[in-house]
């Protein structure tokens, strides 16, 4: 193998110094009896922030990790979801260190033949102006054994190899960090991406087409996380890392676009294949962002899922919230947390356990003075 980039080099070697294995061994054990609803000392803290002005590290530009393995691996380590792998120490959170393919939420949609291009410093998306939206009936007609062989998948499923070679000189540190699933999306998230604003249409107009679509998708989706899982070191048993944090689960299916549907027709159309990924998988997830008040007790009543992945947990009802997950035993991953009530115990009193914490910092500053209850910093 060619000698790595200087910069990967060295943040590599500061890695493992500062490592922790004892450390990591009590963030996970704190991270899966709250995901499972034991009694805990206090549910997992992940603090977002901006990167550190100190670091000694810097990011890469975004657009050259897609062709760059090692500019990639140096991103996910450095600073991914605003939070910093690398600098995880000085604010001494419960963040477990992960890292993934990072090539955006198009995958699938690339297997597809939906037309994808990456610009300037933004992520991967799908063009919709270019009249190359996929009908319902290609999809329906989309061989899964081709779509194997197509689109971004060789190249995700390449690069992961890539990440367990860049690591693998140095062994306590592959064993102490976690190459995870890319981002699969969803059912309809994904159908969202090869149809545009039609999928709105589609689910009123012809909502079994659509439902048969889904099915097609959601069968290539578990193919596809299949496919990728003997290339992950994610666990442990039964559970699954993203965006920083331990999920209870084997898979996160992002329900974004899901989220502009009325809670009937998620139920009739969409929900079914979400359950359907979840429950072939060995239980899942399920992420949304924004007010999820409407569809809320819907994704409670999927029998596969496991956990509650939450975009903005600050615009929904928390109490409410809390109540269903515990009354389902579905644990609910990123409640936000205010700055008082964290740092007075107020927050871990009301929410005990079933949860995982985001404090979201203004200022690396911030982050590193935060007063975070039962927790000893590491540097």
């Amino acid at each position: 193998m060619k000698p790595i980039l200087p910069e990967l080099e060295r943040l590599l070697d500061t890695l493992c110094e500062r490592y922790d294995a004892d450390r990591a061994q009590v963030v996970e054990r704190r991270h899966m009896a709250s995901l499972n609803w034991e009694e805990v000392d206090h549910p997992p803290v992940l603090v977002s922030a901006p990167l550190a002005a100190d670091c000694g590290f810097q990011p890469f530009p975004h657009h050259e990790i897609y062709d760059d393995a090692e500019k990639m691996l140096f991103n996910e380590l450095v600073h991914a979801f605003d939070l910093s792998i690398v600098e995880s120490g000085r604010i001494g959170h419960d963040l477990p260190w992960t890292v993934r393919a990072n090539f955006g939420t198009v995958l699938l949609a690339s297997m597809f033949g939906a037309h994808v291009e990456q610009v300037g410093e933004n992520p991967p998306w799908v063009r919709h102006d270019s009249g190359r939206d996929l009908s319902v009936q290609a999809i329906l007609d989309a061989d899964p054994d081709e779509l194997l062989r197509s689109g971004w998948l060789p190249r995700v499923a390449e690069r992961m190899e890539t990440l367990h070679a860049l690591l693998g000189g140095r062994p306590e540190l592959a064993k102490a960090i976690r190459i995870t699933l890319p981002d699969l999306q969803g059912p309809f998230d994904n159908f969202d991406h090869l149809r545009g604003n039609d999928a709105f249409v589609d689910l009123i107009d012809d909502p079994d087409e659509t439902g048969e679509a889904l099915r097609k998708v959601a069968e290539v989706l578990v193919l596809v996380a299949r496919r990728l899982q003997p290339l992950t070191t994610d666990g442990p048993e039964g559970c699954c890392h993203q965006h920083g944090f331990m999920l209870r689960g084997n898979i996160l299916l992002r329900c974004d676009s899901a989220i502009m549907v009325s809670p009937v027709t998620y139920r009739e159309v969409i929900a079914p294949h979400d359950n359907w990924v979840m429950e072939q998988l060995g239980g899942g997830a399920i992420h949304s962002c924004g007010n999820i008040a409407h569809l809320v007790e819907a994704y409670m009543k999927l029998p596969a899922l496991r956990s509650l992945d939450l975009g903005q947990s600050e615009m929904n009802d928390r109490d409410r919230l809390y109540r269903m997950a515990r009354e389902h035993g579905v644990a609910l991953i990123r409640m936000h947390a205010g700055k008082e009530e964290l740092e007075s115990g107020a927050f871990r009193e009301r929410y005990p356990t079933g949860i995982e914490v985001i404090y979201r910092a203004a200022s690396f500053d911030e982050a590193e003075s935060l007063r975070l209850p039962k927790i000893v910093k590491h540097v």
